[in-house]
């Protein structure tokens, strides 16, 4: 005996349970289940006709069994039953067999809408027409009746003959019927009812009559009645409508006429035999109005006015006007009958609808249309056109991916890949991977202030301060504890709407994807899909990483299916599974990437094998295995330059190698016609030798393997280079970045020397750059310059989930931030071999770059910096290598020759302001350059050692922060280290100082004397250069901070001396200009909190200084918000007994503060109040402001005047 299954037990126990019951049944094959499952099959539906045939098929075999033949009753019902009789319980059959024998209520008005007249006809004979009596109106005669009355009006030559008029309408009932059009049919069901009569007495007769009328509706009983009646109204009189009989023939083209071609049913028409259609007596408007031709005119949009979003299948945006559509395009597919039928396309409301249909088909269009909306919008074209619900979309996608149809795991997988996985970013990252320097990965996660340092002078520890001066003034601890991570708290929405990616960890996507590929395995798509998903949440940061790599399953899976050996089968295969595939190898790029750690767990001994044997293999290599031994020197790269791979492991490669070099000298082609994929192998494989030389690996032996055919690869394609009158294909400029890295590295670094590129250092180099193609390269420079565009990224289009930035958005459209001819890489390690010269080829090419066609584009690439550099996208991870070539170029002697000093001032300013962490060791040489230089900021001993240890301490805590992690990682962001206002960083420091004695803190340790006195002064001189450092506000909120030392040492003469020719020259400066006290600058303070800070200490520490009372003054000036006038003469009225001040020191003279007269009734009391009480002095400035305003304002009434 079997137990029934209890709570709790799982899958296994249902197996055991069926296991044990398949043994017992093969024991004894008698054993039965108690219970068995049945699928039962829906019957057929059948006819009514049908139905009552068979039912009287039972009842005439019933009673031909029971019924015994007598001859006499038989004789007896002959003599009895007349003619008429017989028809008309003929007839009463034929209509019960019509109606409802069971009694139910029938609406006669339906019966007759759906039947009509019932006529009966002849065997054989032509069914006429039937006569609808309706209004003779030309809109109310049907779609056919016109077609026939065209025909008719085209000529009596051709119409028919006509047929003869049936007599006698009574002839057609004999067995024949109207509704059922088989003869045979027809004939069977007459027989059958003749024979039940023939088999029945005239009492049963009437029995069964009486019966069937009691068992009937009186409805259904009066609507017989009236039929025979009609009937027999018909039969008595003799006009009967004349039907011709239409032969059948072909329409003539003037028929068609007879319906416009707007008509909603001219197409069917035309494609139908409409004379076999019954009952189109009348035309239903509004049953074919979904079929009508779309309108015409549309409702016009406004300027600014917006509307609802539709899409294709394919998620392209459609205009609100069919007009503005390509006339090639067939829409007709894409009306709905819901809201606005006039548009072509669907909603996002209705593609979330199909896509939680029932219907598979369904579900796969709306996938397929979201996943085209979303690489259109990744793309940046729906960028100030749409806003997307995007953290709603991932909830539908997430959802969709649970299902394991292989068709909607296809399509949801793709969707949810072009949402995360950036596919610009990452072919533009792979673009550019082969040039030096460019192997660092960016990292995509959120970026948070978790900055804890505890430094009084660090930039985070000031801001926190700068942060807290805001409208709120009532506390001013800079001590705040850090807030604790809410993400946990959070539910799946509010945390997809701050943090996609974590939101999509959360829902175990790593374990869902190991088992689509593990159990399911999909397609190739999804295989694909799924591996860019993985690639983009390896990205993310290095605990994302570490989570993938701890998924063992999940990278088992990987290694085995999509990172085995090639075989002769495999490598001519078209699957996924079983070969390598280099988006598997681009997944363990990116996550070696992250974190020495993780390096070593991945780099087994049989991922090294495999590795090997990759590069080994030259059976057949074409694009898709050419693609996977890039990918593999790239691993190979960044394995070498963390260290991973020692000696031993690179002299394995080293046949490999050599023979790859070997390869490329004979078929690699450099012109444009070549494939740019074996030029991306080519350079690849480069950058690889030259990593093996930075970590060294490379000993002698493999160097003086590996540099003659480098040499000659070298020389071969830069002659190529030369003779090209422009390049113009990047994997060109690429290859020739990775000669001169390569060139340039082992020439200095080399066991060999530069021996070993002798000619190409004396000859080949040299000639390339005096060639044409070069030239225009260097002109190519300021075009194609990122960081001088004037438009922004797409960085943060989507907050939640970031992106590197490969997509500018420019008035005309999205741009790739890396253009085709962009230059810099190649000039950047072609100015290296300036930067730090060879001895033996110093002097060749020293004259062939210093020639004016090189020289006079890099000046003026250098002038257009100096006033239009971008800063924010000289924050993108593009911009580096820019970054780079620009310190070389200020880096390089004589080249202040082409540029002023003021706009070579503004070139360092604004370049200082651009430089990340990853700059640091560029910020400290351009400082001692420049900055420290007496040639360039004239400032006396003390300030400037002030100056140049304050900088210098910025700089070397970010050289630490550089080197801290063993990875190959930066943020996707580079953001700068020093603020635009950094040569006010003292003056904060000022700020700080006067915060924390408040909270009872020491004092720095640098003179507020000093601090003022270098502030000021460096600052005048890059003013007099032409730069603006800060705006009008922030200005006079630094001069507010500097009286704002704790020892009131603006009271020096010499101190007060230059503050008071600065007030002088900033007073002059904005005599006219009108401050916005309102504004909020980044990492600075509100004004108002500042200032009321600033008087408090006026009133503490002032003594009266016109000076300070002078600043106090400013924003009580009458073109200011009453606002600031109140709280002083309400909430510090004492300080005005002290405030006094020149009226040359008042910027705009004393009419500012006079006119025009107050007309606030509070305000010109608070006047009143102040000079009743004496509050202020007289004669001086708060005396006259009072007394002007209370004596002339009409505000309120006065008794008394001053």
């Amino acid at each position: 005996m079997f137990n029934k299954l209890k709570p709790g037990e799982s899958e296994e126990d249902v197996l055991r349970m069926a296991a044990e019951f398949n043994a017992e049944r093969q024991k004894n094959p008698n054993f039965q289940p108690a219970a068995t499952v049945v699928r039962v099959e829906k019957p057929v539906g059948k006819s009514l006709f049908a139905q009552k045939r068979e039912l009287n098929k039972l009842n005439n075999k019933s009673s031909l069994s029971d019924v015994k033949p007598n001859t006499e009753q038989q004789n007896f019902r002959e003599a009895t039953v007349d003619a008429g009789k017989q028809k008309v319980l003929l007839d009463e059959i034929h209509e019960n067999m019509l109606g409802d024998i069971r009694g139910t209520k029938i609406n006669h008005n339906l019966i007759e809408n759906v039947l009509g007249e019932i006529v009966e006809r002849k065997e054989g004979g032509i069914r006429p027409p039937i006569e609808f009596q309706q209004p003779k109106q030309e809109s109310g005669k049907s779609l056919f009746a016109r077609k026939i009355m065209a025909k008719e009006s085209a000529g009596n030559t051709n119409s028919p003959p006509k047929a003869p008029a049936i007599d006698n309408p009574s002839e057609t009932t004999a067995g024949h019927s109207a509704i059922v059009q088989d003869p045979k049919l027809t004939q069977e069901i007459h027989s059958e009812n003749l024979n039940l009569l023939n088999q029945m007495r005239e009492e049963d007769i009437l029995a069964e009559q009486q019966k069937l009328l009691n068992s009937l509706d009186p409805a259904l009983i009066k609507l017989l009645a009236q039929k025979r009646e009609q009937q027999k109204n018909r039969l008595a009189t003799p006009k009967t409508p004349k039907v011709e009989l239409i032969e059948p023939q072909a329409l003539p083209t003037s028929s068609n006429e007879a319906l416009s071609e707007d008509n909603p049913a001219h197409q069917l028409i035309q494609q139908s035999d409409e004379g076999n259609w019954l009952n189109f007596n009348l035309i239903e408007e509004h049953k074919l109005a979904w079929m009508r031709d779309i309108p015409s005119k549309m409702g016009q949009l406004k300027p600014g006015e917006q509307f609802n979003a539709r899409f294709d299948w394919k998620g392209v945006l459609l205009p609100h006007n069919t007009e503005e559509m390509p006339q090639n395009v067939d829409e007709r597919e894409l009306y709905l009958h819901g809201e606005e039928p006039d548009r072509p396309g669907y909603s996002l409301q209705e593609l979330f609808r199909l896509a939680r249909s029932t219907v598979l088909q369904q579900r796969i269009s709306a996938f397929g249309s979201i996943a085209g909306i979303l690489s259109i919008y990744n793309q940046g074209f729906y960028d100030q056109v749409l806003s997307l619900p995007v953290s709603k979309i991932f909830f539908l996608l997430r959802f969709g991916l649970d299902d394991n149809a292989p068709a909607q795991l296809e399509v949801v997988s793709r969707a949810l890949a072009r949402l995360f996985y950036n596919e610009t970013d990452e072919v533009v990252l792979d673009h550019i991977y082969e040039n030096a320097y460019c192997h660092w990965q960016p990292t995509l996660q959120l970026l948070v202030d978790n900055d804890e340092s505890g430094d009084s002078t660090s930039f985070a520890f000031l801001q926190r301060y700068m942060a807290l001066l805001r409208t709120n003034s009532k506390a001013f601890n800079a001590d705040v504890e850090e807030e604790t991570d809410t993400r946990l708290s959070m539910d799946d929405f509010q945390l997809a709407e701050t943090d996609l990616m974590s939101c999509l960890l959360r829902t175990n996507i790593l374990q869902r994807i190991c088992f689509i590929l593990r159990s399911v395995k999909p397609e190739n798509s999804t295989v694909e899909s799924c591996i860019k998903m993985l690639i983009r949440i390896a990205r993310t940061n290095v605990q994302t990483a570490k989570q993938v790599v701890e998924e063992h399953d999940l990278i088992n899976v990987i290694l085995t299916n999509f990172l085995p050996q090639i075989t002769p089968a495999s490598a001519t295969s078209t699957l996924f599974y079983g070969q390598p595939q280099y988006m598997a190898l681009k997944l363990i790029r990116v996550l070696i990437c992250q974190h020495l750690d993780i390096a070593k767990q991945l780099a087994t001994e049989t991922f090294i094998e495999n590795l090997k044997h990759f590069l080994f293999y030259r059976d057949d290599i074409k694009g898709k295995l050419i693609r996977v031994q890039i990918e593999v020197l790239r691993i190979v790269r960044c394995l070498l330059l963390l260290g991973v791979l020692d000696r031993d492991l690179f002299k394995q490669l080293l046949p490999a190698l050599r023979q790859m070099l070997d390869w490329h000298y004979n078929h690699c082609v450099f012109d444009v016609g070549g494939p740019a994929l074996i030029r991306q192998h080519a350079a690849a494989l480069l950058v690889a030798i030259v990593a093996s030389g930075e970590s060294g690996v490379c000993d002698i032996e493999a160097q003086k393997l590996l540099l003659e055919p480098l040499h000659n690869c070298c020389c071969s394609w830069t002659h190529r280079a030369t003779r090209a009158n422009a390049l113009k294909d990047y994997t060109q400029l690429t290859l020739l970045s990775a000669v001169l890295y390569a060139v340039g590295w082992f020439a200095r670094h080399g066991y060999l020397g530069a021996t070993s590129f002798r000619q190409f250092l004396h000859n080949i180099l040299p000639d390339f750059v005096r060639s044409a193609g070069f030239i225009a390269c260097v002109q190519q420079l300021t075009r194609g310059s990122i960081i001088l565009r004037r438009f922004s990224d797409r960085r943060n289009s989507h907050a939640p989930l970031p992106n590197v930035g490969a997509v500018l958005m420019h008035d005309l459209g999205p741009q790739l931030v890396v253009s085709d001819t962009y230059p810099v890489q190649l000039l950047s390690n072609l100015w290296a071999f300036v930067e730090t010269p060879l001895e033996d080829a110093q002097k060749q090419l020293l004259q062939a770059l210093m020639q004016p066609a090189v020289l006079e584009p890099l000046g003026e690439y250098l002038k257009e910096l100096s006033q239009h550099l971008n800063r924010f996208l000289a924050s993108n991870f593009f911009a580096r290598s820019e970054l780079k070539l620009v310190h070389q170029l200020l880096s390089t002697d004589g080249i202040e020759t082409y540029l002023t000093n003021t706009q070579l001032l503004q070139l360092v300013y604004s370049y200082l302001c651009c430089l990340s962490t990853a700059q640091a060791r560029q910020m400290k040489s351009i400082f001692e350059r420049y900055i420290f230089s007496d040639k360039y900021v004239q400032l006396d001993k003390k300030s400037l050692e002030l100056l140049q240890t304050s900088c210098m301490e910025i700089v070397y805590t970010h050289f630490i922060a550089d080197n801290k992690e063993p990875n190959l990682t930066l943020c996707y962001t580079q953001a700068p280290v020093l603020p635009s206002d950094w040569p006010y960083f003292q003056l904060r420091l000022i700020l700080n100082n006067y915060l924390q004695n408040v909270q009872q803190h020491p004092a720095v340790i640098y003179s507020e004397n000093q601090v003022v006195r270098m502030t000021l002064t460096f600052v005048e001189q890059l003013e007099q250069q032409g730069l603006q450092i800060v705006s009008p506000l922030e200005k006079l909120m630094y001069l507010m901070i500097s009286f704002m030392g704790p020892d009131s040492q603006f009271l020096d003469p010499e101190l007060h001396q230059l503050l008071h020719g600065q007030l002088l020259q900033f007073y002059a400066q904005n005599a006219t200009h009108t401050f916005n006290f309102e504004a909020t600058h980044e990492d600075k303070g509100n004004f108002e909190p500042l200032y009321y800070l600033f008087v408090n200490h006026f009133e503490a520490a002032s003594y009266g200084d016109e000076l300070f009372s002078s600043l106090v003054l400013l924003p009580l000036a009458q073109k200011y918000d009453n606002k600031w006038r109140r709280r002083i003469w309400s909430e510090h009225v004492q300080a005005m007994r002290f405030l006094n001040c020149d009226e040359s020191l008042l910027i705009g003279g004393l009419a500012a503060y006079l006119e025009p007269v107050e007309q606030e009734p509070s305000l010109v009391q608070l006047y009143g109040d102040a000079l009743q009480q004496k509050l202020v002095r007289p004669g001086s400035i708060a005396h006259k402001i009072a007394r002007h305003h209370f004596n002339d304002s009409t505000a309120i009434k006065k008794t008394t005047s001053f």
